[in-house]
């Protein structure tokens, strides 16, 4: 998911028009654990909606600050424009 890049950008292998700095990408729990930044991780889930998923968007939703909210808006919007998370991204 993550091996495509743009010098130090990601960019997405489903549409070259999304892209990340390297940089946010993933994180590091407090407990050392790296993780993938979830709002990446959601956009992945996005283009086949598995129940699993739809609950992980539901629960990490109010969690996103603005900034996860816009890049996931944004990404879907380019990628999947009639997706249903759309509507709750956009408020």
């Amino acid at each position: 998911m993550l091996d495509e890049g743009d010098g130090e950008e990601w960019v997405s292998r489903r549409d070259s028009r999304i892209r990340r700095p390297f940089v946010q990408l993933g994180h590091v729990s407090s407990t050392g654990i790296p993780y993938l930044s979830p709002e990446v991780q959601l956009f992945y889930k996005a283009k086949n909606v598995w129940e699993k998923d739809q609950l992980d968007f539901d629960l990490v939703l109010p969690h996103l600050n603005p900034g996860q909210q816009a890049w996931l808006a944004n990404a879907l919007e380019l990628a999947l424009p009639s997706h249903t998370w759309l509507g709750r991204l956009k408020r």
